[in-house]
């Protein structure tokens, strides 16, 4: 159940991030993730 309500709130997370913000914070945790992947040489 509750990996039910986790996958829901990343999904009300995402709908919210398109919705209202164009979807900078998923832009922004996208190239962060580059950034560290890039960084351990990966």
């Amino acid at each position: 159940m509750r990996y039910v309500i986790g996958i829901c709130i990343v999904t009300a997370f995402l709908i919210w991030d398109v919705g209202y913000n164009d979807g900078r914070y998923i832009t922004a945790t996208v190239m962060e993730l580059k950034r560290l992947t890039a960084m351990v040489g990966a």
